[in-house]
């Protein structure tokens, strides 16, 4: 566990990433040219800026950016073992204590998909639907904690092509379960709604909340559910398409007075059966699929700390990634300590230190260790005879 600090600087930000970084990559010193240190620097300040290596490496660093690059293909693993490297690191920042290990948690398992723009036989890149003026993306999966003041991540994964939902939601949980953390729920978004990941969650006892889609425009047991009226607690039952394998869950019919139409929530669990009634269990599930919301705006925080690049590699694209997410995790830590000294409760916010504040003040400490000269030399130099003081 992390101790607290009684005044929180750039200084403090710089050392709890890089540490976490430094204990879970396993990074080298190459050829003396680039040591270990100055490689996790170089990353960290392409996350904090939301620039190039290119950039970042020319302006701030007495080595070369194809050195840069040689040092960072050097340390590259295969995708497997960085994407373990990364969970890890996470992990470390978070530093959950052995009463947080006992505690039966609920996270939010999502998909996010960043738009790609170049060649369709690259590696790593899925199809979807269009957005950002392209329908190919590196996509990733992740876990998140939905309870507030730790709305950590604890899983990630780069989905390759072809990988089902219910294969992604058991290698997120096998990976949590790997770094001895305990989930007992979980929501899901609508694009998990697959009969094949309810029986994965039923298997695994845990308590589950997940949107369900129409299947066709047809009449069907499962479409059947959404005229019924908004309150109606049902058993839905289908039979998976390819594995021929039968689905039964209990399903809640839910629509807004604002909205035009109804949605139904598949759940189960949520709470002891003799101890909750049934209705209270809806009402509980849907509950935690409505905290899944503030995820979806702490999701978008990622993008103010993820390094820009046209890479092919899909291996720095993930590290760009996760670099983007323990930066967002220290945020966590750190604000969640504030909170603490502060006494606030869990709703209030916490505006003394905003993501991208403290994203600046590492991109400082980061370029404060590093000289650089603030002059540009020209070979003429009446261009420069005439310049103001």
């Amino acid at each position: 566990m992390h101790r607290g600090y009684s005044t929180i600087t750039p200084s403090v930000v710089h050392h709890l990433a890089r540490s976490a970084l430094e204990g879970a990559l396993g990074f080298r010193d190459y050829k003396g040219s680039v040591t270990r240190a100055q490689l996790i620097d170089l990353l960290l300040l392409v996350a904090a800026t939301t620039r190039t290596l290119f950039a970042v490496a020319t302006r701030y660093f007495r080595f070369s950016h194809q050195t840069a690059r040689a040092a960072l293909r050097h340390n590259l693993c295969s995708l497997a073992e960085l994407t373990d490297r990364l969970a890890d690191a996470l992990h470390a920042v978070a530093a959950f204590t052995r009463r947080d290990r006992r505690r039966a948690w609920t996270c939010a398992i999502d998909l996010h998909y960043v738009p790609f723009y170049g060649s369709r036989a690259t590696p790593g890149i899925v199809g979807g639907p269009k957005k950002g003026g392209t329908s190919f993306f590196h996509c990733y999966a992740t876990c998140v904690l939905i309870h507030r003041r730790r709305r950590y991540t604890v899983g990630l994964l780069a989905v390759p092509k072809g990988l089902k939902p219910h294969e992604q939601v058991k290698a997120r949980l096998d990976q949590v379960a790997a770094r001895g953390l305990l989930i007992g729920g979980v929501v899901l978004d609508a694009g998990f709604d697959s009969g094949e990941t309810i029986l994965r969650l039923q298997e695994a006892k845990l308590s589950y909340a997940v949107p369900l889609r129409k299947k066709g425009n047809g009449t069907n047991r499962r479409n059947a559910c959404y005229s019924q009226p908004s309150g109606t607690i049902a058993t839905m039952e289908w039979t998976t398409e390819k594995s021929r394998r039968s689905v039964a869950t209990r399903v809640r019919v839910w629509q807004r007075p604002n909205e035009s139409r109804a949605r139904v929530y598949a759940f189960g669990g949520w709470g002891n059966a003799r101890a909750v009634g049934e209705t209270r269990r809806a009402w509980l599930g849907r509950r935690r699929y409505r905290e899944r919301f503030g995820i979806e705006t702490s999701y978008r925080q990622k993008n103010q700390a993820r390094g820009w690049t046209t890479s092919t590699s899909a291996e720095y694209r993930l590290l760009l990634e996760g670099l983007a997410r323990v930066l967002r995790q220290v945020w966590v830590l750190l604000t969640q300590q504030i909170a603490r000294a502060r006494g606030r409760v869990p709703s209030a916010w916490v505006s003394e230190l905003p993501l991208v504040e403290m994203l600046d003040w590492l991109a400082q400490h980061v370029r404060s260790r590093y000289t650089h000269t603030r002059r540009i030399k020209l070979n003429n130099t009446a261009l420069t005879t005439g310049a103001m003081p």
